[in-house]
């Protein structure tokens, strides 16, 4: 009896675990929050826009997810998004897209569509939406819908833009949560407009950095400038010494010419 009470329960908690299984596959977003979703017309579909807890469009690099659910909350796996952020700025009767990056997307993968975007202005300067196109592979549906997004400042900024000979480019220090007393990773990104609708990301500038702690009178040793490493991603090592406010010195050169000379500030 006792024996055949322990397989019952073997098989209970192997029931538990497969629906727990399909959960996490029929809901991806678990560890993420919904920042924004609109209903697509012409169908029982919806866009979905996720990203991290205690994060929210922001003008610099933003990190997102998107899905493709039922009005009734149902992850479509088998569908591919493909997105277009622009910025209606209806008074100076004038749109723009920015610089935006989307994934490889598997959709035999249970995973949701990551992409990220450089909001360059805040919503204060208009309307920013993302144009989301949409396949879903099984009803063989296609369709269009504008995701309405509100981008704010950061209070410590991480965009900086700049025009070097006629050419307009922005350079974004990727915001790392985890900065702490010690040698850190440190990011960024580097793209330039070539029309209101082309932001390419830009692949053969240096950039030297210098952290400084002003109210103390130093910076600190051992960093690693930054080196392009892919689709304009420049990745180094920034040494924080002790706690207190920081700013990074960042001068930004194409050759021997200086593009950019500025500081970014960070709080540890």
């Amino acid at each position: 009896m006792k024996t055949l009470h322990n397989i019952f329960l073997l098989a209970v908690l192997v029931l538990v675990q497969a629906c727990s299984d399909d959960d996490e596959v029929m809901n991806p977003a678990n560890d993420m929050v919904e920042v924004a979703s609109v209903a697509v017309s012409d169908s029982d579909f919806k866009v979905v826009m996720y990203m991290e807890e205690g994060m929210s469009p922001e003008v610099g690099y933003n990190d997102f997810s998107l899905g493709l659910y039922t009005n009734d909350g149902e992850w479509l796996s088998n569908a591919h998004l493909s997105i277009t952020p622009m910025m209606d700025m209806t008074e100076m009767n004038m749109m723009h897209s920015a610089p935006f990056e989307a994934d490889e997307h598997d959709a035999s993968m249970d995973m949701l569509q990551t992409f990220a975007t450089v909001f360059v202005m805040p919503s204060t300067a208009g309307n920013w939406t993302l144009d989301v196109t949409v396949m879903e592979m099984d009803s063989e549906f296609q369709g269009e819908v504008s995701l309405p997004l509100t981008v704010t400042a950061p209070e410590l900024t991480r965009l900086k833009s700049v025009t070097s000979e006629e050419t307009s480019y922005f350079i974004t220090m990727i915001d790392n949560p985890d900065f702490a007393v010690n040698s850190n990773d440190i990011e960024f990104t580097i793209h330039k407009r070539e029309s209101m609708m082309s932001w390419p990301a830009v692949e053969n500038l240096t950039i030297e950095i210098e952290p400084e702690m002003p109210a103390m009178g130093h910076g600190s040793p051992n960093n690693v400038n930054p080196t392009h490493q892919g689709n304009g991603h420049y990745k180094g090592t920034v040494n924080f010494t002790m706690t207190g406010d920081w700013v990074i010195n960042v001068v930004v050169k194409d050759g021997e010419t200086v593009i950019l000379e500025d500081a970014f500030e960070v709080v540890l």
